[in-house]
Order: structure tokens, then sequence, then C-alpha cells
């Protein structure tokens, strides 16, 4: 029994002791936002003492069980336990802990801790902006804060994007955001690649606005790029993509053979001859003709090749990145190329004094495309969808087809010339250097001095040869534009932190100048004898143009204060107060001054909700302020003297004179005032797994700068006046929530959600309406208005009731129609159809809008699908409008043209008179839904990068404009042909075609 007992003692013993062999476990442990290595983890075997830190490169080495457990903990990330199950050798990523990490926010002129925050200021998630295979920043912000309306206006490969932030306060004070890039004010937000980026902030409201005065009357977005860290290894980071670009929608256009069936049977109704026999027709229909747009439209691809090499010293940190993007757009003869080099560096040249230079060089070519025009230097777009479909692209002799011949509109020409003829070659430079130093004068007391130079310099050469009309070398024309923009910025900050016990301070004061200077020069010939040097010798052509060349310049001055300052991190209070000196305004009234207050209350900070489990966060704020807004050009309040005027001193030859402008001068003219008031609401609950953020705003914009027409006795038309109020209101929302959330699978769903309504409260005084102009096509005039009462973007015309019929004949007589004619509603009912019956039909700004961001991550797989939707806005179809033209339209619409026995249709007949009035008939909704974005990506395990030599590496492919739904019948509900402008925002006149585009990139870090 004894023997049996010591047996078994010895095995245990034995198993115990097997239990716990020791062995080395190496490993090393980066972030898991950027692969960078985490010096100082601490690592701890799990219920003993034995433990160690890693080292400068994120390594580390410990002795422990081989069945034990390590423990690694991190300030500001989650902790980790992890099995070592005899591994030797560990690759560990940290995650950051954001609900233990008190954020700090760049606010504009410093930072301040997110609970502090009072005003309306979003922070923009980079990461998922990085992950969104685009190479410019204002594309990727989509969708991704509530109350910031981002809008491609067309989609060719240098396309502009407006930003809306809070609706349209001004009508001819601009309603673009102030973009800060890195505190360089007025720059371009197109020139950042995503993945240069630090941080985004968005500053909505009044209070976060006001610190920039005169600048901030539309919002602010602040970006700070990546400038490195202390004391890390130098990191490469290498990111590609490829992508092809499909036109997502063509125009319903008829085909060769219906067009000549549809041609022959309106002039047979019009008792004209026909154009085309019967066997041209079956020609047609056995595929003679062209299909213009899949003439002109091709598949367009996109390369991206994106570097970064970044790391520090003890005393240094440094980020140098370098971008090259090609787009050969989905038109033939439209292409962008852009170079771009972003080296950043930070200096401690000792432990009071920081030196850092930001600085940018961007290099571009763009061969864009004519969207707007008409004619022998037009749209190719346009003249796809109106040149007739019967005609080949060239001639049997090589020459390109000619509008007329009895088909056809002779006002445009064939697509195809258009597109690949001209040559467009537009050359963009562009240089930041912005060098700063820091100076620790005292406890909680920092100096810094800025001083930024811009440089934008850009040259446009145009060249048409004869070969869109088949003329001669008279018809050889050129053109060149140079233009130069300088701007100069200094800013001096003084900061003063400290604190009396539960009172906390922050004292900010600020005196900033800044200088724009610009010039342009336009010259021009035609009638070359050759076409071999285009526009490289002007001098070549037979007739020099009139040249034409401008200077300006225009000044700020501003100085700026601002309090910030909690109580024991319950109670805020944020005032500020900037005055700002304009060059551009009148002598009495070029400064003026900007205040702003905003109070908070962190209630989750309370006794009684300081133990909640239910709430992790709970704040209320409330703010007014004042900004500005100076975006005109130099020198409007002054009287002006313009060339143009023709005069004679020999009663012969012709001279280029001076004459008197015909706007009057105006002593008085002064800032756009813009108030608005507040009230935000911030809560998270249930360990951040539902996260609400709330606000209410209105804001009224008053002294707008509008045109006032003056008497003609007064000498001149018009004078450039305050007078008028714009008021825009709404509610914004943002819902994150976090439904799923373990070790292998995370779900994040974020739905933002914006409704803004905009009115015009007054105009000048004693008017209530104002004319605006045509909705770009003669016949046209006065569609778009400002009225008193109604929101900005307003377009007015007749109210459309379909088409006189056969048993109408008597009533449409009356009117002096007859049946088939476009029918009018007499709004009046005075028996006729006029002036008096125009009524306001399109409103170009939505209702509201509204986008869905899921993020799916399992393992080492991601899934991230954007969808965007805007309701409610209205778009004036001009393509359609031409498109259905009774003698020479091309749309498929028309196969259902009133007859006598077709009469349940709204399409007007071959006889039809008045059927391109200005009317709701051509008024479109505009509301869609998008799947914007589908990126799946895949991330390499740890132990795959570390075999390929890498850090980590992830590929992904992507789908973007895949599902459009919307009833808008042209190329794209998102267009806007007026390049940005809010007035004319509802007008479509054929833009470049948005995209699906398909593509495949891939992530590695080195």
């Amino acid at each position: 029994m004894m023997y049996r007992l010591i047996i078994c003692l010895s095995l245990l013993l034995s198993t115990i002791s097997i239990a716990s062999a020791q062995q080395i476990v190496n490993g090393s442990i980066v972030s898991k936002s950027d692969a960078q290595p985490l010096p100082g983890v601490s690592i701890v075997v799990k219920g003993t003492n034995n433990g160690t830190t890693t080292d400068f490169d994120g390594n580390f080495s410990i002795n422990a069980p081989s069945d034990g457990v390590l423990v690694f903990s991190y300030i500001g990330f989650l902790s980790q336990e992890v099995n070592i199950n005899g591994e030797s050798n560990l690759q560990i990523s940290m995650e950051e802990d954001v609900a233990k990490l008190d954020e700090v926010v760049v606010v504009g002129y410093g930072t301040q801790k997110k609970s502090d925050i009072t005003g309306a200021v979003a922070s923009v998630k980079v990461d998922e902006l990085q992950s969104i295979p685009l190479a410019r920043a204002d594309e990727v912000l989509q969708g991704q804060v509530a109350g910031v309306q981002v809008n491609n206006n067309d989609a060719s490969p240098n396309a502009s994007v407006s930003i809306r932030i809070r609706g349209v306060s001004s009508i001819n004070g601009g309603s673009d955001p102030l973009i800060i890039i890195d505190g360089v004010q007025g720059a371009n937000m197109g020139d950042v690649h995503p993945n240069d980026i630090k941080s985004m902030e968005v500053l909505k409201d009044a209070s976060a606005t006001a610190i920039y005065g005169s600048r901030g009357a539309s919002g602010v977005i602040l970006i700070t790029t990546k400038t490195g860290a202390k004391e890390r290894k130098p990191t490469l980071t290498y990111n590609t993509y490829v992508t092809i670009h499909e036109v997502r929608q063509k125009l319903d256009l008829l085909s060769p053979g219906e067009y000549a069936r549809y041609i022959n049977e309106n002039r047979l109704t019009r008792s004209l001859p026909t154009v085309f026999s019967d066997e041209e027709i079956a020609g047609f229909d056995a595929g003679g003709g062209t299909d213009w747009q899949d003439a002109i439209f091709r598949t367009g691809t996109t390369y991206n090749h994106h570097v970064n090499i970044s790391g520090g010293t003890e005393n240094t940190a440094y980020s140098i990145s370098g971008d090259f993007l090609q787009t050969d757009g989905i038109v033939l003869g439209s292409q962008f190329k852009r170079f771009s080099v972003r080296p950043n560096i930070s200096i401690d040249l000792n432990e009071n004094l920081k030196f850092t230079l930001n600085s940018f060089i961007n290099l571009s070519k763009d061969n864009p495309i004519i969207l707007d025009a008409r004619g022998p230097e037009g749209s190719p777009m346009f003249a796809a969808a109106r040149f007739s479909p019967t005609k080949s692209i060239f001639n049997e002799d090589g020459t390109y087809t000619q509008p007329g011949g009895g088909a056809g509109p002779n006002d445009e020409f064939n697509p195809v010339a258009l597109a690949v003829e001209p040559i467009r070659d537009n050359y963009s430079n562009r240089l930041i250097l912005n060098p700063s130093v820091q100076y620790q004068l005292a406890k909680g007391l920092t100096a810094t001095i800025t001083g930024s130079y811009q440089l934008i310099d850009d040259e446009e050469n145009f060249y048409l040869n004869e070969r869109v009309i088949n003329g001669d070398e008279d018809d050889r024309t050129a053109s060149i534009a140079n233009s130069k923009f300088t701007t100069f910025q200094n800013t001096n900050l003084l900061t003063y932190e400290f604190d009396l016990g539960k009172h906390e301070f922050k004292l900010t004061g600020l005196y900033e100048q800044q200088k724009i200077k610009s010039n342009s020069n336009f010259s021009s010939a035609r009638g070359f004898l050759t076409n071999a040097v285009t526009y490289n010798d002007l001098s070549l052509g037979s007739t020099p143009g009139i040249p034409f060349s401008f200077r300006e310049e225009q000044s700020l001055e501003s100085f700026m204060g601002r309090l910030n300052y909690a109580f024991d991190g319950k109670y805020l209070l944020t005032i500020t107060g900037r005055s700002d000196a304009a060059s551009v305004f009148a002598e009495n009234n070029k400064r003026a001054f900007f205040p702003s207050v905003a109070v908070g209350w962190n209630i989750s900070k309370e006794n009684f909700l300081a133990d909640s489990k239910t709430i992790d966060n709970l704040k209320l704020k409330a703010s007014y302020g004042e900004v500005g807004n100076a975006a005109i050009g130099p020198y409007q309040s002054l009287a002006q003297l313009v060339t143009g005027s023709n005069f004679s001193f020999d009663g012969d030859r012709l001279n280029n004179g001076i004459n008197l402008s015909t706007q009057a001068p105006n002593p008085d003219l002064k800032w756009e005032t813009t108030e608005q008031w507040n009230l935000g609401l911030e809560l998270s609950m249930f360990n951040n797994r539902v996260a609400l953020t709330a606000d209410y705003y209105q804001k009224n914009t008053t002294d707008l700068l509008l045109q006032r027409a003056l008497l003609q006795a007064s000498g001149f038309q018009t004078q450039l006046v305050n007078a008028g109020e714009v008021e825009n209101k709404g509610i914004e929302l943002l819902l994150n929530v976090s439904p799923v959330r373990n070790d292998n699978f995370q779900w994040n769903s974020t739905l933002v959600f914006t409704k803004n309504e905009n009115e015009v409260l007054s105009l000048n005084s004693g008017e209530t309406e104002i004319p605006l102009g045509g909705a770009g096509l003669p016949g046209l005039s006065d569609s778009v208005w400002l009225q008193v009462g109604e929101p900005i973007g307003l377009i007015r015309g007749f109210e459309y009731d379909g088409v006189w019929k056969s048993d109408e004949a008597i009533l449409a007589a009356a009117y002096g129609v007859a049946p088939g004619s476009p029918k009018y509603v007499d709004q009046n009912n005075d028996g006729q159809i006029n002036d008096q019956d125009i009524v306001n039909i399109a409103n170009a700004l939505p209702d509201f809008t509204y986008s869905i961001n899921n993020t799916f991550k399992y393992k080492n797989l991601d899934l991230n699908v954007l969808i965007i939707g805007v309701q409610g806005n209205d778009l004036y179809n001009i393509a359609r409008l031409r498109t259905e033209e009774r003698d020479n339209g091309t749309a498929r619409s028309l196969l259902n043209v009133w007859t006598p026995q077709n009469e349940d249709t709204d399409v007007p007949g071959h006889n039809a008179l008045g059927n391109l009035r200005n009317s709701d008939r051509w008024v479109e909704d505009g509301s869609y839904l998008r799947i914007k974005n589908i990126i799946l990506g895949y991330n390499f395990p740890q132990k795959v990068a570390n075999a390929i030599g890498v850090s980590s590496a992830r590929i992904y492919a992507s789908g973007t404009n895949l599902f459009t739904f919307t009833d808008y019948s042209g190329f794209d509900p998102e267009s806007n042909s007026s390049g940005g402008s809010d007035t004319f925002a509802g007008i479509d006149l054929a833009s470049f075609p948005s995209q699906k585009r398909y593509t495949l990139g891939l992530d590695i870090k080195f």
C-alpha cells in the first residue's frame, strides 16, 4: 500500500514539474492602427510578479511557463491576455482604448480636450477615410459628418467638389468653408492625400468658427498632416491602387433607324419632304450610323502610388510622403496627372524651444473636357446627346462629318472631333512653406510664431485646329492664360494654461496678418499656317487677339482673444472675440468685431451619474456667435475704370481705350455678418457602444452683398450694396452603434442625418424678388431667381399640364394653339399664356441628406459599406430639353409623340407650338440613394507579413457607385453644371457622367 502511494506521489510531482516547465518567449508589439512599434509596454506573467517591458523597437523577451498567460498593458490601449501555448515568438497588435483616452481635438489656434469642447466640432474618423481608394481628401469626406454636404459637381478626372456646412449663407460672397491645412488658411483640400492626414476636424457653429472672424461664416475644416513620432525607427509605407472606370448611365436616345423614321414622320407631318430613303433606314437598322455616346466614352483608369517614410530620434520627428496620380477619364481626351511631395519635420532644439517645418510641393497637368459651351469649342457630352445618329464619325475622305444636311441641329458639331481635336494643356504648380517656432516662456505659457508662404502658378494652354469644322488655316486658334497667386500669412500666438484647484483656465491671444497678391494675363491669335507648333508660338498667327492682364492685392489684419474655462471638468465656458480689418471694404467699414460665447455641462461627471453603468458620457452645450464674410474681390467699393471701349483718333482706325465702370462706387460697403445659435447634446452609453450627437442651429446672415440696379440718370447701372438677409436652420444627428464587439468579430454602424431649411428673408429695400439669369440656353432667360420667402436656388417657369387633346380643340384655339401642342396652366385664368402665368417650379436645395456607414471586421477580414442619400432637390434637365426638340430631337421618349391616334401621352406632337418654353416639364426629382462604396479588405497575419519581410500588409477590392436608385434621367443626379454655384445649382447641362469604379489596392508597411 505504501509502495503504491509513493508511486502516485512521484507521478503527480512529475506532472506538476512538466506543467510548469519554463521557456524563453520573445516577441514584438505594435499599434494596431498604424503598425508602429510600442516602447514601454508592460508584460507580466499572469498570477506572478514576473514581468518586463518592451524596448525602443517594441521588442521583448521573458521567461514564462509554456502553458502560461501573458498580460500586456499600455496607457491608452486595451489590455490583452495571450495564452503562450508553447509558442516561443509572439507578435502582438494592441488596440487603442477610445473609452479611456481623453481625446485631444484640434480646434483652431490650439487643441482642447474633447470633453471640454463647447462648440459644434466634429472629428472625422481618419482611419476610415484612409481605407477609401481616393487620392483627394474632399471627396472622401462625403457622408462622414452631419451638417456637411459634399457634392461632386461633375465626375471628370480633376472635377471640382463643393462643400457646404450648414447650408448656403451668401449669394455673392461665397459659401465655401475655410480650409486650413497645418495652420495655412485658404489651402486646397483636393491637394491632400488621405494617407497624409493625421486628424481632421470640422468647425460648424459660430462659437467654434468665430476665432477665424471674417473667414469663418461658412464653417472651417481643419486638417493636420502627419509629422512622424519621436524615438521611432524609420517606417516605410507604400499604398497603391488601380481603378477601372465605366459610365454609370447613358442617356436614353433613339437608334439611327428610329431617328431616321422620326425625322421623316416629323417632316411629313409638317408638309416637308423626307430626308431618309427606305434603303438608308434599312441600312441604319442593320448597324449603320453611330451611337455617339459609345463613340466618345471609353473605359477609364486611375493609378495611384503613395509612399511615406516617417520616424524620429530623441529630439526629432519627421514624415516625408510622395504621391503620383494619373487618371484617364471615360471621355476621349480627358486626363489628369499629379505629382506631390509633403515633407514635414519637427525638432526640439532644447527643452523649451521647438522648430517645425511643414511644406508641400504639387505639380499637375490637366487635359479637361469642356462641359458648358456650344459650337466648335463645345461640350462633346452635349453634342453626343444631339448630333444625328445617322451620321458616321468620318466622311469617306477622312474628314469629320459636319452638322446639317437635313438631319440634326446646325449648332452642334461632331462629338468625337470635340473630344479629341482641341488641345487643352493646363499646368498647375503649388508650393507651401510653413515654418513655425514654439517657445515655452514659463510653465504653461507658450509663444508660437508661424510664417507661411503659398504659391499657386497656373498656365492654361489652348489650341484648336480646323478639323472640327473642316475649315482652313484661318480657323486655327490658340491662346495662353497665365495666373499667379501668392499668399503670405504671419500668425503670432500666445497661450497660457493654468489651474487653481478645480478651476482650469486656458487663455489664447493672437495677432495675425495676411496678404494676397494675384496677377493674370491672356493672349491669343488665329490664322496659323501649320498645326505643328500649336500654342507654343502665338506670333505665328496672322491675326493676334487683344491681350488682357490684371494685378490686384488684398490684405487682412486680425486680433483675437479666447478664454477656455472649466470647473471640476463639469461646467465649461468659452468666450472668444476677434477683430478683423479687411482692405476689400470701404474706408469707414474696414474693421469689424466678431464675438462668441459657449457654455457646456458635463452631466455625466455629476455625482448622480458618476457611477452609472449605463451612461458613459452626457453633455449639453449651447453657443452664440457672430462671424463675417469678406469673400469679394478687391476694389469693389471704389470707382473703377474698365477696358473694352473703342475709340478713333483719325475717324478710321479703332483704338482700345478705357471707360468708367457701369458699377457705382460704394463708400459704405461692409461685411456680411452671420449670427448663429446652437444647442447640442452628446450622449454615449453601454461602454460607448451607443453614441449620439445631436445639434439644433439657427443662423442668419445679414447685410448680404448684392447688386442693386440704379436709375439711368445716375450714369451707372448697378452698385454693390449691403442689403438682405438669409436664414438657415436645421438639425443634425450622428448615431454610432457597435452591435457586436468581441475578439473575432466587430460591427460598427454610423448613421448621419442632416435637415437644413434655407430661406431668403429680405432683399434690397423695397424688392421682394431679383432675377439672376437664364438656365443656360436661348429662350430660357430669367429662369433663376431670388425671392423673399423662398430658398436660394429657385427656378421659375410655366406649369406644364400635358398635351392638348383633340376634344379640347376649341379651347386650345382660344390660346392660339392646336391639339398636340404643350398645355400650360393659365394661373390667372385670363385666357392667355404669358409672363403672368410664370410660377416657382423648382428648388435646387435638398430637404435632407443622410448616410449609413457599416464596418464589419472578422479576424483578418474587413468590409465597409457606405450608403449616401439626398432627398427633395430638383434638377432642371437642359439636356433632356434639347434632346426632345420637335424638329431635331434624339430622345427615345419621342417615340411616344402625340398623334391623333396616340393621345395618351405628355410628349407634344410634330406640329407643336411652344415646345421649348421654360416650364416644369424639364424639372425632375434629383433625389437619390447611392451605395457609394463597398470595400473588402484582408490583413495578412503577422506571421505571413514577417515571412515576406514587412511589418504589415493589406489587400483590398472596392466598388464605387455600383448602385444608384433615382428617378432622374440625366447622367447623374449629383451634377452641378454651374461648377459649385448655389444660385444655379439645379441646372444640368449634360455634365461629365458619373462612373462605376472597380478598384484593387495594396497597403504595405516595412
